[in-house]
């Protein structure tokens, strides 16, 4: 109904719209407005008239009340009401006094010859307690009655004596109000006829151009473009008229020369066409480009027959150029093979750089190009003598190095590891990449449950670094994967894509796939959406054939109750005599982990350092887990002062475990003992944090007070005796040489700048500065030497030439 009656105002003209519109504000004002008025004023009557009536009633009560007291003539009562009539009250009718039997005992209107009042009268003026008031019919006229109970004071007590009654005629005494509402409502007509007058001229000044502009934008309609609105005016429908009429010629014109603007149109969107496509097939060139740059860096390089790998990757952004179809993205994934101390082990990289397409593919290049090229460092003889540990450690220096230098705008997260073929033994480390799985007889679990590093190029963690380890069984599979295993679209909430959050997710995955990559992303798409790039890289390792000494007991009774009476008599102070029993047990059985963990015991307590760490090798051998190990030949080396074998056992345990307090004071004491206070300090803070106030830690403290020389801060010894790759050992020699010659201490700086010219023969700022140390020694023949070295090298050497020079002009001058 609403819509239908909506539906006719839409058809309704506008000059109809407008009168309606006039007309109902009319209506709305003038209707509420004259009946406020009305009733406001018939309020205040009857408030006046109370007053009144309270007064006129007041002074009769006075002079009634002793003549109904006593049931007088009642001659002063009727006088007094008698009088009413000369005070020509308006609209006064009549008057009159009853008393407690409902009699009129006085009255106004002497034709009323009526003794008694109606008993139903006499009951409701008898329930009053003061003034009150009632609208009555008599004779079919309306009247206003009032009636006032008449007290007297007796004895501090109000007793009614009477009710005094007024009666009004109600359309005389309403008449004045009643006057002023007609009066409204005249008026109120004629502004509504005035209203209607002036809705009438507006209406009709407003449809008159409204409907001529109706009448061209219908002709515009059909086509008539030629059509012109005539009108003049400056108002906003003048405004709308020219517009109509410049829309018009536009048309008009542009109908004219459609087919020219067409062509026009056409050829230049060709262009930009052509030139869109030149910019795609040069965009998919580059990714071409990088593609072909990225796929030999990304290879499966690992031939151990013992550890098997695999990887998959699968870049979210596909690309086609020319004939090829390809893929880019942030995804990457290496494995190889090294020998490092004589021992074959399988390296595998996993990583995810920061950026989509283009931008992560330039991350993934420039950590291939680095490691790929740590890997071809490490075929050198020099870089195969270096540990596991501090390989990762190097790798993940190198890289951490370049990124740093991207300012931010670069990070990548990556799992790195070691494995030996061997053993199985797991060296890795994981720099905010999703946790590895290890699948286990059918069963999936994270390896990690925290993460230790920050992604690759995150300034400030390179003193938080340390290598994680775990020993692998036979028919272990351990499976690494970028963030694109748990960033799965599983479904839409209507406006967005609702991606998965839950990691543990993952897990089933593997299962499902049975450790499989291809078989895991299969699953994976089964489940929901890709929403990034993935790649899964998995190693699967088997012991090999070769002899592999399991860590378990002996079960031979003979070895056994040998073993026990050797750790009695070590535990008695007897390590000479637990030898003995140790060296027959060796003649008759093979070495086992317990016989070398004694063995080395015996030898560390009868300072036998040779045959110790030769015993605690062998058990690392057995078990590479076994960090006591480690710590024992440290303080073997260290009691032997080999101190850089002692240090390199020491930092491989502090990689391992950097809380083992007792190898932090080991460690410390060779860096003192070695004039390295920086990195002896920087350990003995480590242990201060993990003990505080130690005695040992504290103690060791006041020796570098003592042993530091004075100029220890000026001289920084960079570097760990533990970094033994040949670059390393050449920054090291450099930095400290060039200290000490600052410091003027030529003797001490001539041999570090010699063992640098050891590993670069070709340097000519070390030839010129040995030579240069030469000169302030006095051995000007073996200055001059350097110098021409130097010249050979690099025959545009300016400083070289001028030292040449003047050494020429000295010897000319004597």
């Amino acid at each position: 109904m609403d819509r239908h009656k909506f539906h006719i105002l839409e058809n309704t003209k506008l000059r109809t719209k407008m009168i309606l519109l006039v007309s109902g504000i009319v209506v709305l004002c003038v209707v509420p407005l004259s009946t406020i008025v009305y009733f406001k004023n018939k309020g205040i009557v009857i408030e006046k008239t109370y007053e009144v009536c309270k007064n006129i009633a007041t002074n009769i009560a006075k002079i009634a009340d002793d003549e109904l007291l006593v049931g007088d003539t009642y001659e002063a009562t009727t006088s007094a009401i008698t009088k009413l009539k000369e005070s020509n009250v308006r609209a006064l009718k009549d008057t009159f006094v009853i008393n407690l039997d409902g009699e009129i005992v006085a009255r106004l209107d002497s034709q009323k010859k009526d003794p008694k009042v109606s008993r139903e009268t006499f009951a409701y003026f008898s329930s009053l307690t003061s003034l009150a008031s009632r609208e009555i019919l008599e004779d079919k006229q309306s009247l206003l009655e009032f009636a006032y109970p008449i007290y007297i004071k007796y004895q501090n007590k109000n007793i009614r004596i009477g009710t005094a009654v007024f009666e009004f005629n109600s359309e005389e005494i309403f008449s004045p109000i009643i006057d002023l509402r007609n009066s409204i409502l005249y008026s109120s007509g004629i502004l509504f006829i005035i209203g209607i007058g002036i809705a009438f001229f507006i209406s009709i000044s407003l449809s008159h151009p409204l409907q001529i502009l109706s009448e061209g934008a219908q002709k515009f309609g059909t086509g008539d473009f030629s059509h012109r609105i005539l009108l003049q005016g400056r108002d906003e429908i003048g405004h709308l008229a020219n517009a109509f009429n410049s829309m018009g010629e536009k048309i008009q014109d542009f109908t004219h020369h459609l087919e020219q603007k067409v062509l026009e149109r056409t050829e230049a969107l060709n262009k930009t066409l052509e030139e869109v496509n030149e910019l795609k097939i040069s965009q998919d060139g580059d990714y071409y480009l990088t593609s072909l740059l990225l796929e030999p860096l990304s290879s499966n390089n690992n031939y151990s027959k013992n550890v098997k790998t695999d990887f998959i990757t699968e870049q979210k952004k596909k690309f086609s150029f020319r004939n090829w179809n390809s893929q880019i993205g942030g995804d990457i994934c290496i494995t190889d093979t090294i020998k490092l101390q004589n021992k074959e082990y399988t390296v595998f990289l996993n990583a995810d750089a920061m950026g989509k397409s283009i931008q992560g593919a330039g991350g993934a290049l420039a950590l291939g190009v680095v490691f790929n090229a740590g890997l071809i460092r490490s075929r050198t003889y020099s870089n195969m003598q270096i540990y596991p540990e501090i390989w990762l450690k190097e790798r993940f220096l190198d890289l951490q190095n370049v990124f740093l230098s991207f300012d931010g705008t670069m990070y990548i997260s990556v799992c790195i590891g070691l494995i030996e073929n061997e053993t199985g033994m797991l060296y890795y480390i994981n720099a905010e990449h999703p946790p590895s799985v290890l699948y286990r007889d059918g069963k999936a679990s994270f390896l990690e449950s925290a993460m230790d590093l920050c992604k690759i190029g995150t300034p400030g963690q390179e003193n938080r670094f340390f290598i994680k380890t775990y020993q692998l069984s036979p028919g272990d599979q351990i499976i690494t994967g970028s963030d694109g295993r748990d960033d799965i679209i599983i479904g839409y909430d209507g406006k967005n894509e609702i991606i998965n959050e839950n990691s543990d997710l993952f897990l089933r995955r593997v299962e499902e796939g049975e450790g499989e990559p291809v078989k895991i992303i299969t699953k994976i798409k089964e489940f929901g959406s890709l929403y990034d790039d993935i790649s899964l890289l998995r190693i699967v390792y088997s012991e090999s054939q070769n002899k592999r000494f399991s860590s378990r007991h002996d079960t031979d009774g003979e070895l056994d109750s040998t073993l026990e009476k050797v750790t009695s008599l070590l535990d008695s102070g007897k390590p000479k005599e637990a030898l003995i029993w140790l060296n027959k047990a060796v003649t008759k059985h093979k070495p086992t982990p317990n016989i070398l963990r004694l063995l080395g015991s015996g030898y560390m307590e009868t300072k036998q350092w040779e045959k110790a760490i030769e015993s605690y090798s062998q058990l690392l051998d057995m078990i590479p887990m076994e960090n006591e190990a480690l710590f024992q030949i440290s303080l073997a080396y260290r009691n032997e002062e080999r101190r850089p074998e002692a240090a390199d056992f020491g930092e491989r345990l502090y990689l391992r475990d950097p809380h083992h307090l007792e190898n932090l004071h080991n460690l410390s004491e060779i860096y003192i003992e070695s004039g390295i206070f920086n990195r002896a300090k920087t350990l003995l803070e480590k242990a201060d944090q993990i003990k505080p106030n130690h005695q040992k830690t504290k103690s060791l403290q006041t020796k570098i007070n003592q042993k530091s020389p004075i100029f220890d801060d000026e001289v920084s010894f960079f570097g760990e005796i533990s970094r033994r790759s040949p670059e390393a050992q050449l920054e090291e020699a450099i930095q400290i040489g060039d200290r000490l010659f600052k410091l003027k201490r030529y003797s001490e700086s001539l041999k570090y700048y010699l063992k640098a010219l050891s590993l670069d023969k070709e340097n000519t700022l070390l030839l010129f500065n040995i030579g240069n140390i030469y000169q302030f020694t006095g051995d000007l023949d073996q200055a001059k030497k350097n110098w021409e070295k130097c010249l050979v090298i690099e025959p545009n050497f300016k400083q070289a030439k001028e030292k040449l020079s003047t050494l020429k002009k000295s010897k000319k001058v004597l």
